[in-house]
C-alpha cells in the first residue's frame, strides 16, 4: 500500500508543481473550502518547546492527523476534518504528555490550542485536560460566520435549504448578501462549484423552487463577505461555503417525515368563500452512515423526496348570471365546453381542463460520499450528489410575442391545462478531493469535479398554434402550445480542477495554487415557432377555422385576424436554433502569512484570474448581405 502510493503521491506532486509552471492564469469562479485547520503553541516554564510531537484524533472516526512543533513553538495541523470532537496530544522529550479533547475544527478558520507542558525526569501518567473550542480564531480574517451542525439541527426551516441558515450572517438579507445581487455569490459544496451558472436562478434548485440538498447532510456552512484568502474568489457577495456530513465508526442512521395539513389553507377573503382546492405536501427521508473499514473507509448516504401539488387555478368559470367577484370569472362554462369539443373534433387537438387541475413540484436528493483515511498523512474524499426536479407552471403572461398577454387565470381571463408547462431542474454533481502532508512542513490539495445541469422546458400539450381570443378589449381565453415552450432547451455542465501547495517556516506561511474550469452550456429558445394568433372575438374565431376546414388552401383569412405571427430559423443547415457557449477560465494565486512578531501576522497575496471564451457565433449569410447606414449615412455591412 504505502508502496504505490509513495509513487501517486509524489506523481502528483509533480503534477502539481508543473501546473504551476504551465497553466495560464484565470477562472470565473474559485472554488471554496472543504476543510478546517489547528494552530498553536507548546510552551513549558523555560520557554517555547520546539520538535514537539502534536496528535490530533478526529473522536467518531479514528482518523488521525501529525504535526511537529517549530523552532518559536508554534505548529500547524491543515486539512482537517470539520466537526468533531477531536483529542489533541502534546508529546516531547523531557516533558509530561498533555492532552485536551472536546475540541471541534471549524470549516475555513483555525482551532487555537496552546499547550503547557511540565518538565520531568522520569516518565510519568499523562495528565488529560478537557476543553472546548472556541469561536475565535487567529486565523480568521474579514467578515464571517459559521453555522455547525448543531445549530442547523436547532433552528427552525420550513424550505430545508441552505439559505434559511445563510441569513444568519447580518449581511444577510434573503440569498443577498452586502447589497448584491445573489447571482453574484459564489456557491461551493464539498469544494465544488454549486451556482445555477447559467444565472437563471440564485442557486440550483432556485428555478423550481426545491432545496437542491437534504439539509440533513450538511456538516458546516460557512459565508464569507469579504475573505483574505486567495483561494477563496469570483463573488462580490459572498463565497458561501458548505461541506456534507462524513461516516464514522459508529452505524448512524435518521428516518424522517413531514406533510402538510390541508386545514391550514384558507378558503375565504374578506367574508367572500372560495373553492380552496386540494393543497398536498409530502417529504419523507432519511440518511444512514458508517464504516467500511474501522479507522480506514467510511460511508455516508442521504436520501429525500418530495412533492408539493396545489390548485392550478383558484378562479372558477361563470356557469350564468352570476358575479364577476372573489374567483368568479367573466368567462361562460359554456364558451369552454363548446371550444374545447370543437378543438377536438375538429383538429384533434386536446385542449385540457380549464379548471380542477393540479399543478406539481416533485423533487428528488440524493448524496453518497467516501472518505478513506490512506494514511496517516494522506486523505481522500469522494462525493456524488444528485438532484431531480420538475416544477409545473400555467400559460406565460408574457406578450413579447405581440399578443395580448394577460392569458394567467383572472377575472376575465381563463385558460386550458394543456397550454402549461414545466421547468426542470436536473444537477448531478461529482467532486474528489486529496490532501496529503508532504514531511514536516509541507502539505498539499488537490480537487477535481464535474457537475452538470438541465433546466429545460417540458411542455404539457402537443404543438398547436398558440391562440388569444379577445373580448371587449382584453384577452378573454387562451388554448394552445404555451408560447416561449419550443425547443426551449438550457443544459450546461463545468469541470473543475485546483491545486493548493503550502510550506509552512518558522516565520511564514506560503501557499501556492491554480484553477482551471470548463464550462460550457447549449441555450435554444424558439419563441413563436408554433405561430401565434389573436381574434377580436370568439365568433371571428369559428368563421376563420371553419373558413380554413372548408378550403385549407386558402390563403387569405374571411376574418380580420386582431394579430398574427410565426418566427422561423433562417441560418441553413440548423433546424432548431440552439447556441452554445465554451469558456475556459484559469487562475493562479500566492499567498504569505508572515507572522512578523508574537502579536503581529501580516497577510498578502496575489491572485490573476483571466476567462477565456471560444467563438461559438453562427454566421448569418442574410443577415451579413444587408446593407445599412452609419453615422455620415454611408452604406455598411455588419457580420
Amino acid at each position: 500500500m504505502k508502496s504505490w502510493f509513495t509513487k501517486f503521491a509524489g506523481a502528483a506532486l509533480s503534477l502539481a508543481c508543473g501546473l504551476l509552471l504551465a497553466i495560464p492564469t484565470a477562472a470565473l469562479h474559485a472554488q471554496g473550502v472543504t476543510t478546517g485547520s489547528m494552530s498553536g503553541t507548546v510552551k513549558s516554564d523555560k520557554g517555547v518547546v520546539a520538535s514537539a510531537r502534536i496528535v490530533a484524533v478526529h473522536q467518531p472516526s479514528g482518523t488521525t492527523y501529525q504535526a511537529t512543533t517549530r523552532a518559536d513553538g508554534r505548529f500547524l495541523i491543515p486539512a482537517m476534518r470539520v466537526g468533531g470532537p477531536y483529542t489533541v496530544t502534546a508529546v516531547a522529550l523531557g516533558f509530561e504528555r498533555n492532552a485536551q479533547s472536546g475540541l471541534e475544527v471549524t470549516l475555513g478558520s483555525s482551532t487555537d490550542v496552546s499547550f503547557e507542558l511540565k518538565t520531568v525526569a522520569i516518565t510519568l501518567t499523562g495528565v488529560q485536560v478537557t476543553a472546548t473550542g472556541g469561536a475565535l480564531s487567529s486565523r480568521i480574517t474579514g467578515a464571517s460566520t459559521t453555522i455547525g451542525k448543531e445549530a442547523i439541527a436547532a433552528f427552525p426551516t420550513i424550505g430545508r435549504t441552505i439559505t434559511d441558515f445563510t441569513r444568519l450572517t447580518p449581511q444577510s438579507s434573503g440569498s443577498s448578501f452586502a447589497g448584491q445581487d445573489n447571482r453574484l455569490n459564489n456557491i461551493t459544496l464539498d469544494g465544488s462549484f454549486f451556482n445555477n451558472s447559467f444565472g437563471l436562478g440564485s442557486q440550483p434548485g432556485a428555478r423550481t423552487g426545491v432545496s437542491p440538498i437534504p439539509i440533513d447532510a450538511i456538516e458546516q456552512i460557512q459565508v464569507n463577505i469579504a475573505p483574505f484568502d486567495v483561494r477563496q474568489g469570483g463573488f462580490t457577495g459572498a463565497g458561501v461555503n458548505a461541506v456534507t456530513k462524513s461516516g464514522g465508526n459508529e452505524f448512524k442512521g435518521s428516518l424522517y417525515y413531514t406533510t402538510r395539513n390541508q386545514g391550514l389553507v384558507g378558503d375565504s377573503t374578506a367574508g367572500v368563500f372560495f373553492n380552496k382546492g386540494k393543497f398536498k405536501f409530502t417529504q419523507p427521508g432519511g440518511y444512514v452512515s458508517g464504516p467500511i473499514i474501522k479507522n480506514k473507509l467510511f460511508f455516508f448516504v442521504d436520501y429525500e423526496t418530495d412533492e408539493l401539488t396545489q390548485p392550478a387555478t383558484s378562479f372558477q368559470a361563470n356557469t350564468g348570471g352570476q358575479a364577476i367577484a372573489g374567483n368568479t370569472t367573466r368567462v361562460l362554462q359554456s364558451d369552454i365546453s363548446t371550444l374545447s369539443a370543437f378543438l377536438k373534433d375538429k383538429f384533434n387537438y386536446e385542449t385540457g381542463p380549464a379548471q380542477g387541475s393540479n399543478l406539481a413540484v416533485p423533487s428528488t436528493r440524493i448524496i453518497a460520499k467516501i472518505d478513506w483515511n490512506v494514511s496517516d498523512r494522506n486523505k481522500f474524499s469522494f462525493r456524488y450528489s444528485d438532484l431531480e426536479s420538475k416544477s409545473d407552471q400555467p400559460i406565460s403572461n408574457s406578450n413579447a410575442l405581440g399578443t395580448l398577454g394577460n392569458r394567467r387565470d383572472n377575472l376575465n381571463s381563463m385558460s386550458f391545462q394543456n397550454s402549461g408547462y414545466a421547468i426542470k431542474e436536473n444537477a448531478r454533481s461529482f467532486i474528489g478531493e486529496l490532501n496529503s502532508q508532504i514531511g514536516s512542513n509541507m502539505s498539499n490539495q488537490i480537487i477535481a469535479g464535474y457537475t452538470t445541469n438541465d433546466e429545460s422546458r417540458e411542455s404539457k400539450g402537443t404543438l398547436f398554434p398558440l391562440v388569444d381570443i379577445n373580448n371587449n378589449g382584453t384577452n378573454y381565453l387562451s388554448f394552445g402550445f404555451e408560447p416561449f415552450t419550443p425547443n426551449n432547451v438550457l443544459k450546461y455542465n463545468t469541470l473543475q480542477f485546483q491545486d493548493n501547495f503550502s510550506i509552512y517556516t518558522d516565520k511564514h506561511d506560503l501557499t501556492f495554487g491554480v484553477t482551471a474550469q470548463r464550462y460550457q452550456s447549449d441555450n435554444g429558445f424558439s419563441p413563436g415557432l408554433q405561430s401565434a394568433y389573436v381574434y377580436n372575438s370568439l365568433a371571428d374565431f369559428y368563421t376563420d377555422a371553419n373558413g380554413y376546414l372548408a378550403n385549407p388552401a386558402r390563403t387569405t383569412s374571411p376574418v380580420t385576424l386582431g394579430r398574427f405571427q410565426v418566427r422561423y430559423n433562417n441560418i441553413p443547415g440548423i433546424d432548431a436554433p440552439i447556441q452554445p457557449l465554451r469558456v475556459n477560465t484559469y487562475g493562479a494565486y500566492a499567498q504569505d502569512e508572515w507572522r512578523a512578531t508574537r502579536n503581529l501576522k501580516v497577510t498578502a497575496g496575489l491572485r490573476i484570474d483571466l476567462p477565456v471564451f471560444e467563438n461559438t457565433a453562427f454566421n448569418n449569410a442574410q443577415a451579413n448581405a444587408l446593407s445599412f447606414r452609419d453615422e455620415t449615412g454611408a452604406a455598411v455591412k455588419y457580420n
